[in-house]
Order: structure tokens, then sequence, then C-alpha cells
């Protein structure tokens, strides 16, 4: 007497079902981590972005410490956070370059984008296959969305170099440009970016501002600027603890009022 084994049919489309669904919710929360992280990147651009502007942009003797007819950089104009290492050293470090940054954000701006503008201009190569880059992508755009077959030689091929082929065919030619072309001319501006941008919120001493006090204030919302100058001139004869003290209170004072 024989006898058949039976296989239920339903247990594979169950498990393939199951995979699909959790294929389909790793993918929206993937989707759903990138849009989280694209608001949060666009909200903190907008943020500084508010910031930046032409109305906080100090004058160039107030930036760089330049005093008197002969324009020259007055001597405690950079000076170091901290006479000596103690405790206290990082906070002061911390506190001298928050309130720097606070102060001189347009001017590290403008740093910034002259810097990219000079490297740019260094780099033809770039230039070239960026722009060509850009006019195949934009292309690529209108065939889609006007429906235009691709012909060739009087042929569709089309049906052969689908969208999704070239889609792909773009993204691998623009990782390429980017790796091949883009990213040393990037790092190099990060860096010189970062090198210049630190070096002058570590070293710029902000109770030497308090000279430029008239013209500073005219240019800080609320007289800030003259209670930076004030607060400055009241700590310039304490010595090194009044520098971490009225760093303190300046920066309170400006991350109240921006």
């Amino acid at each position: 007497m024989s006898s058949e084994l039976e296989v239920p049919t339903g247990g594979g489309d169950g498990y393939s079902n199951s995979k699909q669904k959790s294929s389909q919710f790793g993918s929206v929360e993937s989707f759903l981590d990138m849009e989280k992280t694209r608001m949060f990147l666009m909200a903190s651009v907008s943020k500084i972005t508010d910031r930046v502007t032409l109305d906080t942009i100090r004058p160039l003797p107030v930036f760089l410490g330049i005093s008197g007819p002969s324009l020259c950089f007055a001597p405690n104009a950079f000076t170091p956070p901290s006479k000596k290492l103690d405790k206290n050293t990082a906070e002061k470090v911390s506190q001298r370059i928050t309130l720097n940054f606070s102060y001189f954000l347009s001017n590290y701006a403008m740093i910034f984008i002259g810097t990219c503008i000079i490297v740019t201009l260094m780099h033809p190569a770039m230039i070239i296959y960026s722009s060509v880059v850009y006019f195949l992508w934009k292309g690529h755009k209108i065939m889609v969305e006007n429906q235009t077959p691709l012909v060739v030689g009087g042929k569709d091929v089309g049906q052969y170099v689908t969208v999704e082929l070239r889609t792909r065919i773009l993204y691998i030619i623009t990782a390429w440009v980017v790796v091949a072309y883009c990213f040393r001319p990037f790092m190099i501006v990060v860096n010189l970016t970062g090198l210049l941008v630190m070096f002058h919120a570590f070293m710029r001493d902000p109770k030497h501002i308090d000279s430029f006090n008239s013209p500073s204030s005219l240019m800080l919302p609320s007289g800030l600027g003259r209670q930076y100058g004030d607060e400055s001139s009241l700590n310039s004869s304490s010595g090194d603890e009044g520098d971490s003290s009225g760093s303190e209170v300046v920066v309170e004072k400006i991350e109240n009022n921006v």
C-alpha cells in the first residue's frame, strides 16, 4: 500500500510574501531616514543663510585688526585665548571660537565663497566635465519628459537602451567625474577654508574690537557692537581671568540677540 506525502504549497508563497513585505518596509524606512536627513540639512542651511547677510559683514579693519593710517596689524589683534595651559584653557578656547563665529560668520562665508571661486578657476577640467555632465542630465530629462525616441541611424534603439539603462550610465559617468575631477578641488576648498577660518576664530582677540566700537556698533542689531566693546574694555584690565568671564558674557548676549 503506497502512501504519498503531501507537501503544502502555501508555505513558499507565505515566505516570499513576508520577505517582500520586509524588503518594502526596509525601503520605506530608509526613505524616511533620507527625508529626515534632508530636512535637517535644509533647516541647518536655512538657519545659516538667514544669518549670513551683507549687513552683518564686518569691515575689513575690524576683521583683520588693522589700525592707524599705515594700515598695519595691531599688535594685540591676534593673541592666544590663554597665556598658559590650565584646566580652563579648553573652555576659553571654546568661548573664543564661539564668539568669533557668531560675530564674523558672514566674513567666514565670504572666505568660503572666494576660495570656491579661486579653486574652481584653477581647475578648468572640472568646469568642462561638470558642464558636460550637466547637459547630459538636462538632455536626458527633456527626452524622458517629452517621451522622445532614441533614434540612431534611422533605427529606434530605445528598446535596447532603455530609460533605466541610460539613467544608470549617467550615474556612473557622474560618479567618475566627481571622483576624478571634483573631489580634489573640493578637499582643497574645505581644508584651505577650514585652516583660515579656524586660525582667525582661534587667534582673533575679542578685546581688541573695542577700538572699532563706533563703526562696529552701527552694524550690529540692538547696539550689540557697543555692548561687545564695553565688555571687552572692562576685561582688558583684568588679565587672563577677565578674558574667560567677559567672553562668556558676550557669547550669551550674542546668542540671545542673533
